[in-house]
């Protein structure tokens, strides 16, 4: 006798890939937390969520760049307290999952190059979003904290992308 099921193949690679983009979300806040946070440079750190949010709208496309982005800034950000950053993650994932990586030969040096690019508007984005809670001057803090975070990033992105990358390979998940 046959089984009946109810999800097709190309549903379960969906539901696969939307758990993965949730456990790789989790586990790039823990180290965001427990280890990139204390490695500052210039007053900046670098920034897992923002490449994790780069990194799923550049490989799954918008709605996954989008989903790690909510999921991320509800990590990042306290309910309660009056840091609510949660346009800033689904924005970015959303833009580069908007981009066609066809741009560039090497999805690698893409990653790289959005990572430093989508790096100066989310930093302007959460500057607005603070500002509005906390009057402060938010362009004398913008450059520096934005091209120091952009610096760390671009040293970070190459690594986040092998994990990644490795991870997918492992789990079999299908990309774009």
């Amino acid at each position: 006798m046959s089984e009946t099921f109810y999800f097709s193949n190309k549903s379960r690679n969906e539901n696969v890939k939307y758990l993965f983009v949730f456990l790789l979300a989790v586990i790039t806040w823990i180290l965001q937390l427990s280890i990139f946070s204390r490695i500052l440079y210039f007053d900046s750190a670098s920034n897992l969520m923002l490449l994790g949010s780069v990194f799923c709208g550049l490989i799954f496309g918008p709605l996954a760049g989008t989903i790690f982005g909510l999921i991320s800034s509800f990590f990042c950000s306290s309910l309660l307290y009056d840091h609510l950053f949660y346009f800033s993650y689904p924005l970015m994932g959303f833009i580069s999952g908007l981009l066609i990586k066809n741009i560039f030969s090497d999805e690698l040096v893409f990653f790289i190059l959005l990572a430093f690019i989508l790096t100066f508007p989310f930093e302007l984005f959460n500057g607005i979003q603070y500002n509005n809670k906390h009057l402060i001057n938010v362009f004398d803090r913008y450059l520096p904290v934005s091209f120091y975070s952009s610096i760390l990033n671009i040293l970070i992105a190459p690594f986040f992308y092998w994990f990644s990358k490795l991870l997918i390979k492992r789990f079999r998940i299908k990309s774009l």
